[in-house]
This record gives structure tokens, C-alpha cells and sequence, in this order.
């Protein structure tokens, strides 16, 4: 999706097999974006295939990741490479509901 650029891959994202399926770079701002992770799409753990999300900064002039924003669980990896090629295309509040998945609670 973006042009090329560097990523700093920590060694924990190597050693927990994770996978980098979609870079997402921030229209507004070029030195934040999202990587959209794989885990387990080829069924070597015993857990669901799972799409994680990590907010990636730019510092000096290479992506570094900052923190995890969220994971998803699907039943089979055909959801979740679903899943992960429609979030480009989210809007920020859709983006915004996705992350928080609590239900609102208002009170009058």
C-alpha cells in the first residue's frame, strides 16, 4: 500500500512468529502509522488465527514499533486476511468503534 521505508522489527515479533500482512501510514501525519500483523495462519499454535494491530512511529529515519492496539481472533484465516484488507479502507470512527469494542454505556 505505502512506498518503501524502513521498519525496526523488534526480536520479540520474530520470535512470537509474527507476520506483517498490511502497512498502513497515515495520510495526515507520514510519521505514524499502523502495521497489521499475522499470527498462527498457519496453524502451528493452538489458538485461532489472530490479526494484531501495532502503532508504529518514526524516529530518526526508520519505523519503530510503539505499542499493541488490539487483536482480533477469527475462526479461519480466510476471516482474518478478510478482515486485515478491509482496515485500510476504515474510516476513523469505524477505526475508533473497532478498537473499542465496549459497549457505550450513557446515562441521562
Amino acid at each position: 500500500m505505502n512506498s518503501q521505508f524502513q521498519l525496526n522489527v523488534p526480536e520479540w515479533f520474530v520470535l512470537d512468529e509474527l507476520h506483517i500482512l498490511e502497512t498502513i501510514i497515515s495520510p495526515v501525519s507520514n510519521d505514524m502509522g499502523v502495521i497489521v500483523a499475522s499470527e498462527n495462519f498457519d496453524a502451528t499454535k493452538r489458538c485461532y488465527p489472530t490479526v494484531r494491530l501495532y502503532l508504529i512511529h518514526l524516529v530518526g529515519d526508520q519505523f519503530e514499533l510503539t505499542k499493541e492496539l488490539d487483536a482480533f481472533q477469527f475462526q479461519s484465516v480466510a476471516e482474518a486476511k478478510q478482515f486485515a484488507a478491509q482496515l485500510p479502507n476504515l474510516n476513523a470512527m469505524d477505526f475508533i468503534m473497532l478498537i473499542n469494542k465496549e459497549e457505550l454505556a450513557f446515562s441521562i
